[in-house]
């Protein structure tokens, strides 16, 4: 195998991965309006429908059959159903998939090509997301692309594209046939991850937000909702800020940090004894880097009850798994020493042991 096919053929998977997120896209949406809603004979939607299927055809025998473009513009526009936009589409992606998979493109155009139908796909499908969120209350999921840039718009249905620069570098770049699909989701994923961590600094928390968001599309994982909690939260909004760590648990139960954070609003709203019922499940969770905080969490909870033995119990523990927080040292050195004042730590064995 050379060279051009080998950089042919991981740009073709690329390719088809991403019609393939589209085209479950497409299907959210018809499967939303045809079986959810009764909107489907609404003049917006037929108007939709007609000119999307219109378009449809024409794009492909234009673009992808090299058909004679007097003829093809010169075709009527048809009166359809959103049922028949639903079979022609299903064949509008059969029939993409069927050119790209036998290798039916033209090497010099197809990046141009490629980028020209994602973001015709991706536009008409934004512009019924948009009318499906005007006319019905259901909510459908936005796809997670690989290929494609999420563009910051003021509607509630972010842009996608795609330069054709970014599908050509791809085509050129001599590592691009050995990139798995979920290494450039994972990319793309840090990137705006690490750009939200940038807007909480500044505090930019909208701005963060969205970037969170925006990661979602490219990987939905328990951190980014969590993520998304905290951003609310440091804008004293806790019930979304709880709404998304529930989020955060269902999507991932092993994950500790919504736990934790959940158990960490509560108690900010005095919910002390249903605060150490979260921290206790983030100290069990198999997945958390930061395992010290439900500890330091859960003492300050006992420090709201004045059970400050307990609270010394969890603090000293949060000193085994973070020895190097000097904080935290200082805080069982003043809690050591206040209940050696007082008659709550009469015997010396109700003390932790010395950790240090």
């Amino acid at each position: 195998m050379d060279f051009k096919t080998m950089t042919n053929e991981g740009l073709t998977h690329l390719a088809l991965s991403e019609l393939h997120t589209c085209q479950s896209y497409y299907q959210r949406l018809f499967y939303g309006l045809l079986e959810l809603s009764d909107v489907t004979n609404t003049t917006p939607i037929r108007s939709w429908a007609a000119s999307f299927n219109h378009q449809a055809k024409l794009h492909i025998r234009r673009h992808w059959l090299n058909q004679d473009f007097d003829q093809i513009d010169s075709s009527p526009i048809e009166t359809v159903s959103l049922f028949e936009v639903k079979d022609n589409t299903r064949s509008f992606f059969k029939t993409l998939e069927n050119i790209i998979t036998l290798g039916l493109m033209n090497d010099e155009t197809y990046p141009d090509t490629m980028t020209l139908t994602l973001n015709f796909l991706f536009l008409h499908a934004k512009r019924l997301h948009l009318l499906t969120t005007e006319l019905t209350n259901l909510e459908i999921d936005l796809p997670r692309v690989i290929l494609m840039d999420t563009i910051s718009t003021e509607e509630v249905i972010p842009a996608y594209r795609v330069d054709s620069k970014a599908i050509f570098q791809l085509k050129e770049d001599k590592q691009a046939p050995i990139r798995s699909i979920e290494s450039q989701r994972d990319k793309k994923y840090e990137e705006l991850i690490q750009k939200g961590h940038l807007w909480i600094s500044k505090k930019e928390y909208d701005l963060a937000r969205e970037s969170f968001m925006r990661a979602l599309n490219f990987q939905e994982t328990a951190e980014a909702y969590n993520l998304i909690g905290w951003s609310y939260s440091l804008e004293c909004e806790l019930e979304k800020a709880k709404k998304f760590c529930l989020k955060a648990i269902q999507t991932d139960p092993a994950y500790g940090a919504p736990y934790n954070d959940l158990g960490s609003y509560l108690l900010a709203e005095g919910e002390v004894n249903e605060s150490l019922k979260w921290f206790e499940l983030a100290k069990n969770s198999r997945n958390y880097q930061n395992r010290e905080y439900p500890y330091i969490n859960a003492g300050r909870a006992y420090m709201g009850k004045r059970e400050f033995t307990k609270a010394l119990q969890e603090f000293s523990m949060a000193l085994t798994i973070a020895p190097f927080n000097e904080e935290l040292h200082h805080t069982v050195q003043r809690l050591k020493e206040t209940l050696a004042k007082s008659d709550l730590y009469v015997h010396e064995d109700e003390v932790p042991p010395s950790l240090f």
